[in-house]
């Protein structure tokens, strides 16, 4: 890549989990927009992390200044084991300004894998929990990457420690959580010779109620002796409904009512 992008994506989701005869599927429509500029990520990548890991910082080439905008859509079968819906497998698409995608994924999900050290009916149980990604996609040029790779693949094993309950439909959802994982792509860049840029990378992800906070890098020590971009991302994500279904409990709790004088 000939010049420094930094997405900053403002995006709204929306999933649904089905019941009735699609009972096991649910679906998920994206769309965001990015005010595009190597600010503020250069700022967290160079003055944050790598000043953190004493690592040289990224420099700055040609940055885009430009508004951009995707729209993905996903469709996902899941599969119970245990009662607890853990085993995945789907596709999808991406398209807009920055590049186009088509992609089949598999995996599990969040699957207990050590005893519970504490229970609760309202907050759930804490223990630990495995998750692994594979993804095959096919890329094809947009308006901002003019020379991806055709296709690629992910591979992305997780571990979580974190508090969970499980709804009456079998998803799980996290009270709270601590997320550590691991990737490897075959990266869908590539250089002037037309090899793809294979990627290594870390993601760190905390999360509680209705937030959820991620970071991830490609500077991995001696797995990874590179740190050149595109590296370095942040999200943060916020369960609107999660959260108004919560705000709509603390006033649905009955004030207490003072005992009436004798």
């Amino acid at each position: 890549m000939g010049n420094t992008l930094g997405f900053n994506l403002i995006t709204l989701s929306w999933t649904q989990h089905w019941g009735g005869i699609l009972q096991g599927w649910s679906t998920n429509l994206t769309a965001g927009i990015s005010p595009t500029s190597d600010e503020p990520s250069q700022y967290f990548q160079n003055k944050v992390v790598h000043q953190l890991r004493q690592l040289p910082s990224v420099p700055t080439v040609d940055a885009r200044k430009e508004t951009d905008v995707m729209i993905d859509g996903s469709i996902t079968r899941w599969i119970s084991l245990f009662d607890r819906k853990v085993i995945f497998a789907g596709g999808g698409f991406s398209v807009g300004t920055i590049y186009q995608q088509g992609f089949l994924r598999g995996g599990i999900r969040r699957l207990q894998i050590t005893p519970s050290v504490w229970r609760s009916e309202k907050w759930g149980d804490i223990n630990v929990r495995a998750s692994v990604l594979g993804r095959i996609s096919y890329q094809d040029n947009g308006a901002v990457l003019h020379a991806v790779r055709s296709t690629a693949g992910l591979v992305q094993p997780a571990i979580a420690f974190g508090q969970y309950r499980t709804t009456e439909t079998g998803e799980t959802i996290p009270t709270w959580e601590i997320e550590l994982a691991l990737m490897w792509d075959s990266g869908i860049f590539v250089n002037t010779t037309g090899q793809s840029q294979k990627q290594f990378a870390w993601s760190l992800a905390a999360s509680a109620g209705p937030v959820r906070f991620e970071t991830w890098n490609d500077s991995m020590g001696h797995l990874s002796e590179r740190d050149y971009g595109p590296s370095y991302g942040v999200a943060l994500t916020v369960d609107v409904l999660r959260a108004w279904n919560i705000m709509q409990d603390f006033r649905m709790k009955p004030a207490t009512v003072p005992p009436a004088a004798s």
